[in-house]
């Protein structure tokens, strides 16, 4: 297989490198730095990314996108991922945009996807209690979305955890309205939310993947409750948020009614590819052998076998890493279904990283272990910083346990059980 960018591939690739360069002031030699996880928006960032074309490069132009090859997107994400840039709100774009596309009404549509594409709408994992005090059930304020808008995603429950087949968040049809009631946990990004693209349960009697169903929800609505999560680095971008009798609209169901798990179980796959990607980790692993080649106080950590062996590893599982991505990527562009592929892709990437991690701060010595703000930290505590979140990634869109369980029966059609 010929992995070289065809001549057209590599003028995008080379416009967008350097336009972050410029923008960003980083190369992909640039020392690593601590950043958020791939899934939380930079508003700015994401507004100019918009204005470039290359949010939704590769959408139908009818939405707002570029009409290019999927492709093209996941060369924009790459070289935003070696330049170290902000995340792109990947939840937004791979997860909600394609749904509305393929479930949404002729008015959400018309709604929702041209300001994605411009990166003036941004879905994120969370949820905040707005000020603004927006109606959902008033026409004017469902017409047009401003630019400060933020979504997050329902879908983790206590009960449920990654399986979100076992979602107990019920939504009972009360005339041209239903009736939500349940709680949902680890919703992340609550400090810029307004919105919420939920998962409720509409059938009880059905079996667990069928009867679920889709909705918009605006979360200043009465009786929605956020309740703050701190997570390993003492940041809060976790919460719970809880239900009570919250009332939406039919109109802003997505979708037929139980039909969610049909358009949501393709999302999830692309979600996996695109978030949980091995690029993010390249200027952290590029930097632990830089440090390793240079001399302190006399002497290389190269000149250690056991340094060199383990960097070596880790420079492998990045290329392993890389080829299991490019295999789904191509399936994705051939139309095949891709879901096993995807399990493979964020079940390595996020055990690969955790592995980094953990050596880098071994790799750094005692200073290594410092974390953000403090002066002798390397790289301003990328390391732990990084080590610290990771920690997440084997938990997020599906834990590894539910990655191997999709290889096992989907891919290697391994009886249940």
């Amino acid at each position: 297989m010929d992995f070289r960018l065809s001549e057209p591939e590599e003028r995008l690739r080379r416009e967008v490198c350097e336009w972050l360069t410029a923008e960003l002031g980083t190369t992909h030699d640039s020392d690593p730095a601590p950043m958020a996880p791939g899934y939380m928006p930079h508003r700015d960032f994401e507004s100019k990314l918009g204005a470039k074309g290359w949010l939704a490069i590769s959408w139908p132009p009818e939405h707002g996108g570029g009409g290019h090859p999927i492709r093209d997107q996941f060369i924009v994400e790459q070289e935003v991922a070696l330049h170290g840039g902000p995340a792109s709100d990947a939840i937004a774009r791979v997860i909600v945009a394609p749904i509305l596309m393929a479930a949404g009404s002729e008015d959400q549509k018309r709604r929702y996807l041209p300001g994605l594409a411009r990166g003036e709408i941004t879905f994120c994992l969370g949820y905040t209690e707005p000020e603004s005090g927006s109606d959902l059930a008033s026409p004017k304020t469902r017409a047009v979305l401003s630019a400060d808008e933020h979504w997050c995603q329902g879908f983790s429950e206590p009960q449920a955890g990654s399986d979100l087949a076992n979602l107990r968040t019920t939504a009972i049809r009360d005339g041209d309205e239903y009736v939500i009631n349940g709680q949902k946990i680890y919703t992340s990004g609550a400090e810029s939310s307004e919105y919420c693209w939920l998962a409720t349960r509409t059938d009880s009697d059905s079996p667990k993947h069928a009867g679920i169903t889709m909705f918009i929800i605006p979360m200043n609505d009465p009786g929605v409750e956020v309740r703050p999560l701190y997570n390993l680095l003492d940041a809060h971008w976790f919460n719970e948020v809880f239900f009570e009798d919250v009332r939406v609209p039919v109109a802003e169901r997505v979708g037929g009614e139980n039909e969610g798990w049909k358009v949501l179980s393709s999302a999830l796959g692309i979600e996996r590819i695109t978030i949980y990607r091995a690029y993010v980790h390249w200027r952290a692993l590029n930097g632990l052998v830089r440090s390793a080649a240079a001399r302190h106080n006399g002497s290389r950590p190269w000149d250690d076998p056991n340094t060199r062996q383990a960097l070596a590893r880790l420079r492998t599982e990045y290329e392993i890493a890389g080829l299991l991505l490019e295999r789904a990527i191509g399936m994705h562009e051939r139309a095949v279904d891709f879901r096993t592929q995807a399990a493979m892709v964020k079940l390595f990437n996020t055990e690969f990283a955790q592995r980094l991690y953990e050596a880098g701060i071994t790799l750094q010595g005692l200073y290594g272990q410092l974390m953000d703000g403090e002066p002798r930290a390397p790289w301003e505590g990328a390391m732990p910083h990084s080590f610290l979140s990771a920690v997440q990634d084997t938990i997020g869109a599906g834990t590894s346990e539910v990655q191997r369980e999709i290889i096992a029966l989907r891919g290697l059609g391994l009886p249940r059980g």
